[in-house]
């Protein structure tokens, strides 16, 4: 209502009204959407539904996610180091895809609390085998502040956050999908010689003793 009502005022008023008005709408639809994104996530954390779990081709998950970070749409860019020995993980597609979608925003709203025009590093994500746990290890790491000594010890109790709009349930979110899939989750920071280098976190996923279903090895491309 508030972008018809400025389209169908457009050029009818002064100049100087006019910048009033787009700036009007613009914080009533940036609000709008920030409530959106402050309800879906209330609503994600207090539904989660019950895992089901099936073969999963981790790999092909991210790629099909990451077609939602390029470059036109991505206020920080993400770059991919996806381990092509990764056997599938058991796991549920919707899940997973959404533990990559919380990873990213969060640390891409990370690296955006740097100073303005310092060179933005790309988010990085990363898949590795390990043989010996027979795990999948799903890795996302960035370049900004790092967490705070009092969030790595809380980082996944609901409401707990560093950003001045966030719910703190992105996090809890991840945590609660992680446990059932029985992975394990770890944060910390990276840090050399006494210096923050950006926060991690990791997930050790279960391979799946089963191969994934004939002719869909694409299903993650599927979900929407």
């Amino acid at each position: 209502s508030a972008e018809r009502l400025e389209m169908k005022l457009s050029g009818k008023v002064p100049p100087a009204e006019q910048a009033i008005l787009a700036k009007s709408v613009k914080t009533i639809v940036d609000q709008v959407d920030a409530m959106k994104r402050l309800v879906n996530e209330f609503r994600d954390y207090a539904r989660l539904p019950s895992a089901r779990l099936q073969p999963l081709d981790l790999n092909a998950l991210i790629n099909d996610v990451l077609q939602l970070y390029g470059v036109e749409n991505a206020p920080v860019p993400v770059r991919a180091e996806l381990d092509p020995e990764c056997l599938p993980v058991l796991a549920d597609a919707q899940q997973m895809r959404q533990v990559i979608h919380n990873l990213l925003q969060n640390a891409q709203d990370a690296q955006q609390q740097q100073t303005a025009g310092e060179t933005r590093e790309p988010v990085l994500i990363q898949t590795q085998w390990r043989p010996a746990t027979q795990r999948v290890r799903l890795t996302v790491c960035d370049t900004g502040p790092g967490f705070p000594e009092n969030i790595l010890q809380r980082a996944f109790e609901p409401y707990v956050t560093t950003k001045p709009r966030g719910t703190g349930l992105g996090l809890a979110v991840v945590k609660k999908i992680a446990d059932e899939h029985g992975a394990r989750i770890t944060i910390g920071n990276r840090v050399q010689d006494g210096v923050v280098l950006g926060a991690q976190v990791s997930l050790l996923i279960p391979a799946s003793d089963q191969p994934l279903p004939q002719d869909r090895g694409a299903e993650a491309g599927t979900m929407s």
